[in-house]
């Protein structure tokens, strides 16, 4: 028997086929795993939005969401707890504010107007004098009332909480209250 110089064509062939599904395993889980934080990132804002249910229910006191945006980085939304008191709504430091990561921007229904709160404050909220508005580099203050209200009862209003979008994968999750069962739901949309 001669000495062999080299690969044969099938040994080569099954290199070639053991690196094309690595890359495959590879590129599928590297996918998934940025999905995936979307995925941790709604459900960490439920975890957040049922942690201020319970602080209502437990201290007997109206609690709410307050929306507001900070000249950090042009990539995150905060909303910040509040609690009713003395007839004006306080900024609350427990639960701690949640700030939105990953580019989201929480969209907020009222009277069936959609108001979309995002880093760069929409004009409708300024006209609504309901939540902070951004002049000249200027946080101002007017008049600030929660869009969402947690009442000590186990009452929430209003129904359709918020929905939780981010641009970048067209994907949204809204937050709902379901009446029946006494719990706030997710549902993914893709938009």
């Amino acid at each position: 028997m001669k000495s062999q110089r080299g690969f044969t064509l099938i040994e080569l062939l099954v290199v070639a086929a053991i690196l094309v599904t690595l890359f495959a395993v590879v590129t599928y889980s590297i996918y998934q795993s940025s999905e995936r934080r979307y995925f941790s990132e709604s459900e960490r804002l439920l975890a957040w939005i049922n942690l201020i249910f319970e602080h209502a229910k437990l201290e007997g006191a109206v609690y709410g969401i307050l929306p507001s945006s900070e000249a950090i980085d042009s990539s995150l939304t905060s909303l910040h707890p509040a609690l009713y008191y003395r007839r004006e709504w306080l900024e609350t430091k427990v639960p701690n504010t949640f700030v939105i990561n990953h580019n989201g921007y929480v969209r907020f229904d009222q009277d069936g107007e959609s108001l979309t709160k995002s880093f760069v404050v929409d004009d409708t909220l300024a006209d609504k004098n309901q939540a902070l508005s951004i002049s000249n580099d200027e946080v101002i203050e007017i008049e600030r009332s929660p869009f969402v209200i947690f009442f000590p009862d186990g009452y929430l209003e209003p129904r359709d909480i918020m929905s939780l979008s981010f641009p970048e994968v067209n994907l949204s999750f809204v937050f709902k209250w379901n009446s029946e069962t006494s719990t706030i739901e997710v549902e993914r949309f893709d938009n």
